[in-house]
């Protein structure tokens, strides 16, 4: 399929920037990002790009990296990227409880002090799924990112203001976001995850 009769992509206008998301071409056969949808956390001209992918869900809860801490049985963790894969991060959309987050798009914070997080869930497990942790990162070198995107293998888009980011996985998330980028991105809902079937 040749991408680029579908979507035509000036360099001049491309910028991936903090709170862009990255949502992967549908033929991306690799196994951390395919059908993945990819939140920049940091952009810098000088370095590159980092992000952590967004639905890629581990067999890994939060409960066997903590054995201690009871309350985080059967919180799952998510795969980031392949970069310091026992790096951990946390996403969330609770800025009122973690005073120390930094926000990355509307709605979306990272970061907080672990005793607050684990106060947090220790009285509110119920109220976990407004929380996500990620282990691992994505990252891109100095033009990397820029490079891949004109060639087709991401599409970028700017985070809505109202946003469901930290609910649901795999390819279903996938199809979730890019039926909400519109006409243009129709035809990728018609590829099948495995190109064999088709």
């Amino acid at each position: 399929m040749d991408w680029d009769s579908i979507i035509h992509k000036d360099s001049t206008n491309l910028n991936p920037k903090r709170g862009d998301l990255l949502i992967s071409e549908p033929l991306l056969d690799e196994p951390f990002f395919k059908r993945s949808v990819v939140l920049l956390l940091e952009e810098d001209t000088e370095n590159g790009h980092i992000g952590l992918i967004l639905n890629k869900k581990t067999s890994v809860t939060l409960h066997e990296l903590f054995p201690e801490w009871e309350a985080a049985k059967g919180i799952p963790i998510y795969c980031g990227g392949p970069v310091e894969s026992d790096r951990l991060f946390m996403l969330h959309n609770h800025p009122e409880l973690f005073a120390d987050s930094l926000q990355i798009a509307p709605g979306i914070y990272v970061g907080a002090k672990i005793d607050d997080i684990m106060d947090y869930i220790n009285n509110y497990p119920e109220k976990a799924e407004g929380i996500r942790f990620f282990l691992g990162y994505s990252g891109w070198s100095k033009d990397q990112l820029t490079s891949e995107i004109l060639g087709n293998t991401w599409a970028l888009r700017d985070v809505p203001v109202s946003n469901n980011l930290l609910s649901g996985y795999g390819n279903e998330y996938w199809r979730r976001v890019v039926e909400s980028m519109g006409a243009d991105y129709k035809s990728w809902l018609i590829v099948p995850p495995d190109p064999s079937f088709n």
